[in-house]
């Protein structure tokens, strides 16, 4: 009896035994897989594209036409090319109150919104002048320089709508915004003004370059 008795202690030590090894057996453990990404953008300055146009709608380089105030004037033929530069502004003027106009089209055709940020009347021929009269032969300097002061030239925004309009340097522009696939209309307009002095006989006069720089932000 003592014997079975025995036996059946040791029977239950071993099962107890027997199931704490089967729960060990089974211990839960856990790990964290992380996944870290990061990507990088490389802008191509190539996407941000302002340029002139004789058009609007589409970027067309060519021949720009000039526009005498009367028959006496006589404009020369303005030329966009295709690096963003209009050439060939001007004429043959006889008296103050003439003037010759030409109109062309700033175009966005970028992937960014355009800003006019300043429009640079720069100097010219060493002077601290964006405009030069140089007399011809038989013709006085001094009057010439007199008569010089009555030229003018003028940048005009939009000369149909929001007009905007400059005849100097100029930084600074804010919200002037020209959106991805728009056109604005330019006018630039060389003027001999009216009531201004007269020289004794012919004369150059030479215009300083005039950029007009844009930026992808307005600040």
């Amino acid at each position: 009896m003592e014997k079975d008795r025995s036996a059946k202690i040791i029977a239950m030590v071993a099962l107890f035994i027997a199931v704490v090894g089967l729960s060990i057996g089974f211990a839960a453990y856990t790990r964290d897989l992380t996944i870290r990404s990061s990507a990088h953008v490389q802008a191509q300055q190539s996407d941000f594209s302002v340029r002139f146009s004789t058009q609007s709608g589409s970027i067309v380089t060519g021949n720009v036409n000039g526009v005498g105030s009367d028959m006496n004037v006589t404009p020369d033929t303005a030329n966009i090319g295709g690096n963003r530069t209009i050439t060939g502004l001007g004429g043959t003027f006889k008296e103050p109150g003439e003037s010759i106009t030409y109109d062309f089209y700033v175009g966005n055709d970028g992937q960014y919104d355009a800003f006019l940020k300043s429009v640079t009347y720069q100097d010219i021929g060493g002077t601290k002048s964006s405009i030069k009269c140089t007399a011809k032969e038989q013709t006085s300097q001094d009057l010439v320089d007199k008569a010089c002061e009555g030229f003018s030239i003028e940048v005009i925004h939009d000369p149909e709508g929001d007009t905007h309009s400059f005849k100097e340097t100029t930084n600074n522009i804010t919200e002037h915004k020209l959106a991805i696939g728009a056109y604005e209309k330019i006018q630039v307009k060389i003027e001999y003004k009216a009531g201004s002095s007269r020289a004794d006989g012919d004369f150059d006069v030479a215009f300083g370059d005039i950029t007009m720089h844009y930026s992808t932000v307005d600040q």
